[in-house]
């Protein structure tokens, strides 16, 4: 079975240091003005949200998405 990479919402999940029970996760997806990442931290387990970090809106393409969501995570992170 082929995925078609032109199918959205799609989620990637980033690794947070020294924490075993939560996960970063971007969610993007595509609309009529261009990109969006949502930016949460979830459980592992469960994937239920454990914090809503931010959700960026009017991006260029897929790559700024993701890369503009693990910035924001990161950011977040560090001030944690």
């Amino acid at each position: 079975m082929q995925m078609n990479k032109d199918v959205f919402p799609k989620e990637f999940f980033v690794e947070i240091n020294k924490d075993e029970f939560r996960i970063g996760r971007l969610t993007v997806n595509k609309n009529s003005r261009g990109f969006t990442c949502e930016i949460d931290i979830v459980q592992k387990e469960t994937m239920k949200i454990w914090q809503h970090v931010d959700f960026l809106s009017n991006l260029i393409d897929e790559h700024e998405a993701t890369e503009m969501g693990v910035h924001g995570l990161t950011q977040y992170l560090k001030k944690s």
